[in-house]
């Protein structure tokens, strides 16, 4: 099977890492956003697309890429980093994927460390700062392989 994974890591390298440790089990090639130029995906078999949340919301030029694709009948998954690690954020882009014929095979969220400062004032995300510190950390690491190895057979 030949896999491919389309991320977008702007901030701290969170999403990165996770792409990475999503990649290897299955010797995936790995595709940072910030370098995407037209990309020939007819010969992957699995593709996955991953972002950090950022006000709420994955990646635009990540929903922009898949805009172009040519997705029909391809197995996909979502993945994304949050202070929260929550799947939620991945459904607008999991129903835009299954939108251009794709078939998904899953959705992985899991937190990610931010400075509450970069992002907001507000004394909640200083919280949610506290409790994603250190993330993605190796259980993380661990629950994504566990994901990518469930999904890829």
């Amino acid at each position: 099977m030949k896999s491919l994974i389309i991320y977008s890591s702007t901030y701290k390298g969170n999403t990165k890492r996770i792409a990475e440790v999503l990649g290897e089990p299955i010797n995936a090639d790995l595709v940072n956003l910030k370098s995407f130029k037209d990309i020939n995906i007819k010969d992957y078999d699995l593709i996955g697309f991953g972002s950090g949340v950022y006000k709420e919301s994955l990646s635009p030029q990540l929903f922009d890429c898949i805009e172009i694709l040519n997705l029909q009948g391809k197995h996909v998954f979502v993945f994304s980093t949050s202070g929260v690690g929550l799947t939620f954020y991945n459904k607008k882009l999991m129903n835009l994927l299954v939108s251009k014929g794709a078939i998904c095979k899953g959705s992985f969220a899991c937190k990610g460390s931010f400075v509450s400062k970069d992002f907001s004032d507000n004394k909640i995300f200083e919280i949610m700062s506290k409790f994603s510190k250190g993330h993605p950390n190796q259980k993380d690491f661990s629950k994504a392989d566990n994901f990518i190895n469930k999904i890829a057979t």
